[in-house]
């Protein structure tokens, strides 16, 4: 996770119309602006050629987290060659500015050209397979759209049988993957999956583009698009159940059903089944409607799987001045369609795609790991959630038999406005802080600022599940008078306790620890790696919590340099999917024996006794990241 990158101003203007890129390109007119992004149209200065020219916006061209991110997308865009896919060309660096060079396409959006009315059948199999099959060749290298709609369906000469797919989400947020409410949260994510939103484990993957061109589809076949919500309660509720779809044409339904299950692991596996679906073929689209009447089944054959196991690397030699012991001390249920009668039998089980992007993994992890087989921490079945503590239940958990109400938010006092007319002044950063201090959302529920400014503002959060942060998105509006931007890290019901300590810890803290990791997103077998700023108190333990609820102390695999404390490890993943890990930092100004662990511990346990120990002698943070298998 990048967080604690700092975005500097650097000695960039603008580029105007004439400004050449490395001798190579000439800028002619601005296209767009995103939110991280600019995209130029311009022109080879050898061939005349036109090209479609997007940079990195000059404010974010010192972000180290942003830039990583344009590279790496471009490296991958570079090597996908596709008639549906706008072609790139070339990355590169001019004067301190990034660049990427790409296919210039002329021609209606498929917005635009739906204003003329729906598709007829023939032209919706045209759109499908041309659609599909193109965006089966990026999901095959690990490319993830994430903003499959029709503004980003371009058609030259109005043909629907030349579309091409554009703007693969380089200019995109640099706090990680995490789910994003505000910043025009229900404008910019109408055809998002729901794992976008943070539904169902979160987990993005190629059947999130296989939801958003179902809504696609569906308005094609419609000539409008379908009511998926307006209001950020609304845009979660909608994508609960299958939306109405009585009015699309009969012979495509049943594909667009199955495209359309809230839960990932009820559509089709792959965008080659949509490409090869055909009507009442016995195509892998179709089979996926048949599906959801066995997702209750399946949920119980894999209730106990999902928990982490950890390889350390042993060969750390110096330790923390505190020490640390060697060993290391339901799916919401929706409305779903009806499978139609003539589908074929249920076909053996595919796991979902890996999710692309790892974050910025460790180059060379293998050749640090030892030559001995590291000790493997016996794999446990996961503690069971806290039944009174916690009441929002995750999505991708069972909902508990009686009801629990979410906890209602304190009453905050509303800001009074003057009869003056003109903008409301901007609040300060003081005055957010406040706000975010005294704003109580109920259990399992932690917010923190990242970036405040005039009428902006960027927040952490931590969570088991997006209701509780949409009414705190609500209340953040009526009272600082600006939309912020939260980014949500979901949490397991059995990860709670961290983030209530959290919570009660962080609003007393004057010096949090300066924690940092250097990857969001790991694979099984990676190395996790990462530091801790060690100015603060002198002591210092570094625990992580695994998606199980279980705490390993990190103190045998840490090495301190100066005021700086480093740490490495191993990681390995049990299960399928990826799951939410947490890394916490606690200094304090004497040694703590709670943390002083021969073995795992369920969070539960120690953070209460921690509670108990510390009796508010303790400064803590935390960072977050997703292990795969």
């Amino acid at each position: 996770m990048n967080d604690e990158t700092i975005i500097a101003s650097g000695p960039f203007n603008r580029i105007t119309p004439g400004y050449r890129l490395n001798a190579i390109y000439v800028i002619d007119s601005l296209l767009a602006t995103g939110g991280m992004g600019e995209v130029y149209r311009g022109h080879a200065i050898e061939t005349g050629d036109e090209v479609a020219i997007k940079t990195i916006r000059p404010e974010f061209a010192q972000n180290t987290a942003a830039l990583a991110l344009f590279k790496k997308e471009a490296s991958a865009l570079r090597n996908l060659y596709h008639e549906a896919i706008v072609r790139y060309f070339v990355f590169s660096i001019d004067k301190g500015l990034p660049y990427l060079a790409m296919e210039y396409v002329e021609g209606k959006s498929l917005s635009d050209f739906l204003q003329k009315g729906p598709l007829n059948h023939d032209q919706l199999r045209v759109l499908q397979k041309r659609l599909a099959s193109g965006l089966h060749a990026a999901h095959e290298l690990g490319i993830i759209h994430r903003d499959v709609s029709p503004d980003n369906i371009i058609l030259p000469g109005e043909n629907l049988a030349r579309a091409k797919i554009i703007d693969f989400g380089i200019a995109r947020s640099s706090q990680g993957e995490g789910t994003v409410i505000g910043s025009g949260f229900a404008g910019k994510f109408g055809y998002v999956s729901p794992e976008q939103l943070g539904l169902f484990g979160g987990d993005v993957t190629g059947r999130s583009d296989i939801y958003s061109l179902g809504l696609v589809l569906a308005e094609a076949a419609l000539g409008k698009p379908i009511d998926m919500g307006h209001s950020h309660v609304e845009v979660i509720d909608k994508r609960r159940r299958v939306p109405d779809l009585s009015g699309v044409e009969p012979r495509i339904r049943p594909l667009i059903t199955s495209m359309l299950q809230p839960n990932p692991k009820d559509r089709p596996a792959s965008m080659a089944e949509i490409a090869e679906w055909t009507p009442g073929g016995s195509g892998g689209a179709g089979r996926a409607a048949k599906r959801v009447g066995l997702v209750a089944a399946g949920l119980l054959l894999v209730a106990g799987a999902g928990g982490a196991a950890y390889h350390f690397l042993p060969q750390l030699s110096q330790m923390l001045p505190s020490g640390g012991s060697p060993d290391g001390s339901a799916t919401t249920p929706g409305q779903q369609a009806a499978a139609p009668p003539d589908l074929p039998a249920e076909p053996p089980a595919r796991s979902a795609p890996p999710s692309s992007g790892s974050g910025g993994l460790l180059p060379g992890a293998d050749a640090l790991l030892p030559q001995a087989p590291p000790v493997r921490l016996e794999e446990r079945t996961p503690a069971p959630p806290r039944q009174p503590e916690v009441a929002a239940v995750s999505p991708s958990q069972p909902a508990p038999s009686v009801p629990v109400p979410a906890p209602a938010p304190a009453p905050l006092p509303e800001t009074r406005t003057t009869p003056e007319a003109g903008p409301r002044p901007a609040p300060s950063a003081d005055q957010v802080a406040n706000f975010l201090a005294e704003y109580s959302g109920g259990d399992c529920f932690f917010v923190a600022p990242i970036q405040v400014a005039a009428r902006e503002a960027k927040i952490e959060a931590f969570g088991s599940t997006p209701a509780p942060f949409i009414s705190f998105d609500d209340a953040f509006q009526r009272n600082m008078g600006f939309e912020p931007e939260i980014s949500l890290r979901q949490v397991t019901a059995q990860q709670c306790p961290v983030v209530e300590f959290l919570a009660r810890r962080t609003q007393r803290s004057s010096r949090p620890p300066r924690l940092s990791l250097r990857a969001d997103r790991l694979r099984s077998g990676q190395e996790l790696s990462g530091a801790v700023d060690a100015r603060g108190d002198p002591n210092l333990e570094i625990l992580l919590v695994a998606d199980d609820g279980l705490v390993h102390n990190l103190g045998a695999f840490a090495k301190r340099t100066g005021e700086t404390v480093n740490f490495n490890l191993r990681v390995e993943a049990s299960g399928a999917g990826e799951k939410p890990q947490l890394v916490v930092a606690v200094s304090s100004p004497r040694p703590l024996s709670t943390l002083k662990m021969n073995g795992p511990v369920p969070a539960d346990r120690l953070f209460r006794q921690l509670a108990d120990e510390a009796r508010g002698q303790v400064n803590v943070s935390a960072k977050y990241f997703k292990l795969g298998s």
